[in-house]
Formats: structure tokens, sequence, C-alpha cells
């Protein structure tokens, strides 16, 4: 049989030592800290019987965590002593185990796993400080180690705050950008044609995107929205929202509950390759099917034929600066997210108002990167429908 060699950049090889206690790994994209870091864990899984705890701030299932990426590796590399379960990955020579877990509001769950000897965090800039607060303390055994990974979101964000701005003892720090994936030849020349164009005509969005840097509180859209658990029995549905989607972008379905002078989103869907009858078909199944649902009116012909199976929906009003008057509704609105909506969070925590070319920022939502307006579009659409329903068309636009 023949070998296969994982290869693992220089940069990273600090984390072969152990002489630290946490590590903190933030960097722009095609840094590759996820890839490095999940074949570190492998590599160490295999030298000798390790614990490892996955975490991300919100996982609602298995596939909202790291499982996917540590499968692909041990398939790439026919590493045969590891076995998959449905929810860990276990190595059958030396007993190693992998467990996936959620931070968010799990503190019992979490403070439950015992001896955890590294405990690697993705996602990390979405961590809140109460997570790292319960998380800390819990990976306790002797020589344990703690990794966070995380391309940084803003400038306040907890893990960076406590790993590299405040410090704390023998924490490795490691700042890794695309130039890395350049000199080991791991990037294609789309992916490179991709960095120029944003460098010399977004240069903003390049240095967020592509060097890690963070954006500016001011930046962000939305602000002091709530997670909570669950819909309370009494909040009332009034509203859907949908963002139509198909091959690049995912069709996003968001419900609008009403609740003491304030309103509760919980994401339905977040969905590509959704075909209309696909998403009528999903909407009449819910147990309320008669709520209107308020659609992207860019889509008329969409909208008609979702209309024709017999769903309640109409096209969200639009015109000239309603993209704007409709963001200052959502924004002065009570709002709350119940924590399931895990793409809905993440497009709260990342919708950004664009900056001109010396960093200031424009009263416009940047729309360079399509991935965070799906779910604020709906948002918006259902949000600005309300008290405006003589307003609506159905139909041909």
């Amino acid at each position: 049989m023949t070998k296969k060699i994982i290869k693992i950049p220089e940069e990273y090889k600090p984390l072969f030592e152990n002489d630290w206690r946490e590590c903190a790994i933030w960097g722009g994209r095609y840094s590759m800290k996820s890839h490095t870091v999940a074949r570190f864990l492998l590599i160490r899984a295999r030298m000798a019987k390790t614990r490892v705890a996955c975490f991300r701030e919100f996982q609602n299932s298995i596939s909202d965590s790291s499982y996917q990426l540590l499968a692909d590796l041990i398939d790439l590399y026919d590493m045969r002593d590891f076995t998959l379960t449905k929810n860990s990955i276990i190595n059958t020579i030396n007993g190693s185990d992998f467990l996936f877990k959620g931070l968010w509001n799990n503190e019992q769950s979490i403070k439950s796993i015992e001896g955890i000897d590294i405990a690697w965090v993705e996602e990390a800039q979405s961590v809140s400080q109460t997570s790292i607060d319960v998380l800390t303390p819990t990976v306790r055994k002797k020589n344990s180690k703690i990794i966070y990974t995380y391309n940084r979101l803003m400038e306040d964000d907890p893990v960076h705050q406590r790993l590299v701005l405040e410090g704390r003892p023998n924490t490795l720090r490691i700042n890794v950008n695309y130039n890395i994936a350049i000199k080991y030849g791991m990037i294609t020349d789309v992916i490179l044609k991709e960095i120029e164009d944003d460098k010399k005509n977004r240069p903003s969005l390049y240095a967020h995107k592509w060097l890690g840097e963070p954006n500016k509180l001011e930046q962000k859209i939305y602000k002091d929205w709530s997670i909570i658990d669950e819909i309370p029995e009494q909040a009332r549905l009034i509203r859907r929202g949908v963002d139509f989607g198909f091959t690049n972008d995912p069709t996003a379905i968001i419900d609008v509950y009403e609740l003491d002078n304030g309103f509760i989103l919980d994401e339905l869907v977040y969905r590509k390759g959704m075909s209309n009858k696909s998403i009528a078909d999903l909407l009449l199944a819910q147990k309320n099917n008669s709520v209107l649902v308020v659609a992207d009116s860019a889509e008329p012909k969409s909208i008609d034929e979702i209309s024709s199976y017999g769903v309640n929906i109409v096209g969200a009003v639009k015109g000239q600066g309603s993209v704007m008057a409709g963001i200052d509704k959502v924004q002065s609105q009570k709002i709350s997210v119940t924590r399931r909506s895990i793409n809905t969070i993440k497009a709260y925590n990342n919708y950004m108002f664009a900056t001109d070319r010396n960093g200031k920022v424009l009263n416009v939502p940047d729309d360079s990167n399509h991935e965070w307006s799906n779910s604020m579009d709906a948002v918006r659409y259902a949000l600005n429908s309300l008290g405006l329903e003589s307003n609506f068309f159905i139909g041909t636009f």
C-alpha cells in the first residue's frame, strides 16, 4: 500500500510543542487554519489516546460541526484506524475519540464532558464571553489545550480580546493569511484572481476577507438582537419572508412572530437548489400555512408560480430608497432570534454597511458578499410588510 504523507505548513509547527495552554489562530481566508488544525488533531489522535472536543458557538446538528472536514481528511489519507459513528469519530486502535458540541446555552452538557485533552473551537469569532468562561475551566485535565481558529469579525471579538489584545499565560498566537497557501502551492488561479480583483477594486473587503482585519463596530447594520431558546407559546406568527436563491445562493425563509411589542425571527429554511414547487410544498406543509408570505418582488414569475399552488404569497413593495428605509424600520424594532436559526444569526453578525476606498462607512449595505444578505433580506421583506397590506400586489409585476 502506498504511504500518504500529511503535510503541515512550517508556520503551524508550534502546535506540536507542549508548552502552551491556549492557542489563537486567526487570519483571512485561504490561510489553511481549519484544514491544518484538523490534520494536527488527527495526527495527535493516532500518536496517543486523545479526547478531542470540537466546539462551535452554535450547533444544531452534526452537519454544523467540523465532523465532515475530519471525515474527508480521514478518507483522503486512508486512515483506516478511524471509525465514523453518527455523532463521533473513534480510533479503533488506541481509543482516541472526537466529540462535537455547540457552546451556546449548553453549559451543563459541556461541563459533563470528562477528560478533554484538546478542545478545538471553530469560527471562534462568534463565541461569546459567557461560552469562553464556561469552556476554559471545563478543559481542566493536566496538559490539556484549547485551540481557537477564527477570522476576526469585529474589533471587540471576545476571543481575540482575551488571547491577543489582553493576553493569557502560555498562549500560542499564530496569525496567517492567504500568502501561506501561495507559499505551499495550495491555491488555485481562480482564487488568486479573485483576491487580486478584491485588492484592486474593493480594498475594505480585501482587508477583511483576505487579510483577516476586523470590521469596524460602526459598520454593523443591526445591533442588540437577542437570542432565545424557543418561541414562547403566546407568540403569534404574522409573516413569512422569502428571499429566493437556487444554484449559488440559498433560498431563505424566515418566520416572524409578534410578542410584547417586539418580533421573534425563526429560520424555517436556508437551502440551495429549491425549485418553486419545492418552496410551495414546504410552505403548504406548515401548520400555519395560511399566513401571508412576502417574497422578493424581483422574481415575479416565481411568486406567480408559487401562488398558483395555493400559497398566500405577495411581492415585497420596492422602490427608490426602499432598502435603507426598510433597514431603518427593522433597526427600530425589538428583535429576538431563535437559537436554532444558525444562518440568520451568522447573517446578523456579518451584515455590514459598505465602506469607501478610504475606509469611510457608507449608508448602504455591503453587497459584495451575498452570503449575509439572504436571511436579512427575507427579514426586511416580512417586517416591512406590516401595516402595508393595501400596497401589495400578486402575480405579474
